[in-house]
């Protein structure tokens, strides 16, 4: 049993667990002999076997040759990735759309962990700048807990997703410390497009440019900044709370 090319691999007793019982495509198991007896492991058999997903018993050698976020424990499982679609067929399949904009990621745990955020908010897809992290990985895969099979996510240059925004109306708005309104005053009810900076970078001035407008969250006097998955959580939950607001239903 080997990944397929429309596959990632996700590690982890809990993350595979969650992956089973989500409703997410999982094509197929690997167990250590070694766990067998635990509770999680035996639970994960059972829903495997219950939805005839193919469960294979290895060795121990297998399981850490093969992991690739060195949080396996004993366990791994193959997730089918979302279908892949273009940022314009994205925007032509819903009325209203939420586009994360996402320069410069670092650490794929960021990464994994704003892609958690965007699947609980709602965020229609992903666009990562290829200077930074902008693949699902399988550490990518194991923080997302899941995210990564419902959230689309496309490398691509922020430039010439900005630019297809624009040409379809969606509004882009770039979030920058001490830039703009509060984000408290900024209203972000309908389609947007929301431009994060990365861990150790910003926005360059040619990305503050090409936004429609800038916001910032407040913070106490003295604080630099927020890790890049808080503040895209504080940000796009803020959305939600507008339209929630808007129209309560």
């Amino acid at each position: 049993m080997a990944k397929a090319v429309n596959e990632v691999q996700i590690e982890g007793r809990n993350t595979v667990f969650d992956s089973l019982n989500s409703g997410l495509e999982v094509s197929g198991v690997k167990i250590s002999a070694n766990v067998l007896s635990d509770s999680r492991v035996k639970e994960i058999i059972k829903i495997a076997n219950s939805k005839k997903i193919k469960v294979m018993t290895v060795r121990q050698e297998e399981i850490d040759r093969e992991s690739e976020s060195f949080g396996a424990q004993g366990v791994l499982a193959f997730m089918k990735l979302p279908e892949e679609r273009t940022l314009e067929q994205i925007i032509n399949s819903k009325r209203k759309v939420t586009i994360l904009l996402l320069n410069h990621i670092d650490y794929e745990q960021n990464l994994g962990a704003i892609m958690r955020t965007a699947w609980a908010a709602g965020v229609d897809a992903i666009i990562a700048s290829p200077n930074g992290v902008h693949e699902i990985t399988s550490m990518v895969a194991k923080v997302s807990m899941g995210g990564a099979a419902y959230v689309p996510l496309i490398g691509m240059s922020l430039f010439q997703a900005i630019d297809t925004l624009k040409r379809n109306a969606i509004r882009v708005v770039g979030v920058e410390v001490g830039m703009g309104e509060s984000l408290w005053d900024t209203e972000l009810t309908g389609s947007v497009a929301l431009v994060m900076g990365g861990e150790s970078v910003g926005l360059s001035e040619p990305l503050i440019k090409a936004c429609d407008s800038m916001l910032h969250i407040p913070m106490v006097s003295g604080i630099a900044s927020l890790n890049v998955s808080v503040a895209t959580a504080l940000v796009m939950f803020e959305k939600n709370r507008q339209e929630q607001k808007k129209d309560p239903r």
